[in-house]
C-alpha cells in the first residue's frame, strides 16, 4: 500500500459520510488533492458546528468516522476538539453501515504513521 492508497480512502471515507465541510481544501483543490499531507481537518469549522445550538448534526457513524480522520492527522489535537474517544473499537464498528466499516479497516491498514 501506498500513501497514495492512504489518501485516495480518506477522500473516499470524507464523501461517503458527507464530512467535506470539515476538511481542507474544499470545493476544486479538494477533488484535485493527490497528498494526504495537504488535506487537514478544518478544526474551526468543527468547533463552530459543536458549538452551535443542537451540536455537530452529524449521525453516530459520521461522527465517529469524523472524529478518526481527526485522530489520524493529530490525535491529541483530536481529543481537545471532541473532548470525548469514540469508546471501544466495538463501539466504532457498531455505530457503522458495512462500506464504513470497510473504509475504517483499509485506512488503518493503510495509515502511513504507523512506520515501517
Amino acid at each position: 500500500m501506498t500513501n497514495d492508497d492512504f489518501t485516495q480512502l480518506a477522500k473516499e471515507a470524507i464523501l461517503y459520510n458527507q464530512l467535506e465541510r470539515y476538511f481542507t481544501p474544499k470545493g476544486d483543490g479538494f477533488d484535485k488533492l493527490n497528498n494526504h499531507f495537504d488535506l487537514q481537518p478544518d478544526l474551526e469549522a468543527i468547533k463552530s458546528d459543536k458549538e452551535s445550538a443542537g451540536g455537530l448534526k452529524l449521525s453516530h457513524a459520521q461522527r465517529r468516522m469524523l472524529m478518526l480522520l481527526v485522530a489520524l492527522w493529530n490525535g491529541r489535537e483530536a481529543d481537545l476538539v471532541f473532548n470525548e474517544g469514540f469508546g471501544s473499537i466495538s463501539k466504532l464498528i457498531h455505530s457503522m453501515d458495512r462500506n464504513n466499516r470497510e473504509l475504517v479497516a483499509e485506512l488503518v491498514v493503510t495509515y502511513p504513521g504507523w512506520g515501517s
